[in-house]
């Protein structure tokens, strides 16, 4: 056997439950569930033309397009194949073996992934009881020398975000560090750190179509920072980093984006009826500004989510965490499909066993004891 980098010898192979999917109502990856704007199939439709096809793909006038959309310069974007692609580049341009990676836990995997995969190692402070960011801890990790801190805001799989005015200060006690901003679930939150980049030189924010615009099999993102940072990116990134597929995807979806924003904001009003159902039944959750809420059904919850998928039913299983045993992440859904994951949760209801989980107390009031 060829002797791989050191670094693949101790590396754990990334393996999200993909498989068997189809057919069934997808509440396990936080993808929008109703599908992209027609206008986007459309476009789709239109470029798969024998000619497009056997052409390489131009990239300027997507990137134009999409920085007017971002509302940066077309020199601070740069094309990725959704943000699993984006946080490679990142790695690929500024991890070296050893270094440090900070992120708050529990969140996305794929930041501690591909900083391994470069030789670094990575530190992590962990979450309050109320899956706040605390920045105390933040601060005291950053002046042990961090290369780069990773954060999903909102945060993957809780749901929580990072106060904008931490962010601001974690900037600028590390001016050295590189702070990247996943900014997946931007759309139901609405909040953003876009306007930041022109004063913080260290700050990247990630985007996705992944989500809201639903467009995850076309695998299209995009990473945004300063002029510099980002042609720092470009010179080692691979020339035709997204298909011309992705790009016409891309134009048509920020073209008729109040198709997007339209699902967000049923999405939005989902997941306060979905918080208000979990109320009622007592079952702990975190509180979300994603489009997906983390609950607490206890030790049976690997069941639970055996039984839903029975029904065709597919939610994420979280047990794997020794801090989140007993909780299932929901991704929130239309209307109709939330009113079918209640009826079956009801049915299940015998096997919720709450006060049983780990520390569900704290996370259903918010309050702390």
């Amino acid at each position: 056997m060829l002797r791989p980098r050191k670094s693949f010898e101790r590396l754990n192979r990334y393996r999200p439950p993909l498989e068997g999917r189809g057919g069934k109502m997808r509440l396990d990856f936080n993808e929008n569930t109703v599908g992209c704007a027609p206008a986007v199939v459309r476009a789709l439709r239109r470029a798969l033309d024998r000619d497009k096809l056997s052409t390489y793909p131009e990239y300027e006038g997507a990137r134009m397009k999409l920085a007017g959309f971002y509302g940066v310069k077309p020199e601070q974007l740069v094309l990725t194949n959704g943000t699993d692609d984006a946080m490679k580049v990142i790695c690929e341009t500024f991890v070296e073996p050893g270094d440090v990676l900070l992120v708050p836990a529990p969140t996305f995997p794929i930041y501690q992934f591909f900083h391994e995969v470069a030789g670094g190692r990575t530190e992590r402070v962990y979450f309050d009881e109320n899956f706040r960011l605390p920045l105390k801890p933040m601060l005291k990790a950053l002046k042990k020398g961090v290369r780069w801190v990773g954060l999903a805001n909102p945060n993957n799989p809780t749901g929580t975000t990072v106060a904008l005015r931490d962010l601001r200060v974690m900037l600028e006690a590390a001016p050295k560090t590189a702070f990247v901003v996943d900014e997946a679930y931007f759309e139901f939150s609405g909040e953003t750190a876009i306007p930041w980049l022109r004063k913080h030189s260290n700050l990247i924010v990630t985007r996705t179509f992944s989500k809201a615009f639903g467009l995850a099999a076309l695998r299209m993102g995009c990473i945004l920072t300063n002029e510099e940072t980002a042609e720092m990116m470009r010179r080692g990134q691979n020339p035709f980093p997204v298909n011309s597929l992705a790009l016409a995807g891309a134009l048509a979806a920020v073209e008729h984006a109040g198709d997007a924003l339209r699902f967000a904001a049923e999405i939005r009003a989902e997941r306060e009826k979905l918080s208000r159902w979990l109320e009622k039944l007592a079952i702990p959750y975190v509180p979300s500004k994603a489009n997906f809420i983390l609950a607490q059904f206890g030790p049976n919850s690997p069941e639970i989510g055996r039984r839903l998928r029975a029904k065709n039913i597919l939610v994420r299983d979280w047990n794997y965490d020794p801090r989140l045993r007993g909780f299932l992440r929901l991704t929130v859904g239309a209307a109709v499909q939330m009113r079918i994951l209640r009826r079956e949760l009801i049915r299940l209801q015998g096997l919720m066993e709450p006060s049983r989980g780990h520390r569900a107390k704290f996370w259903a009031t918010g309050e702390s004891s």
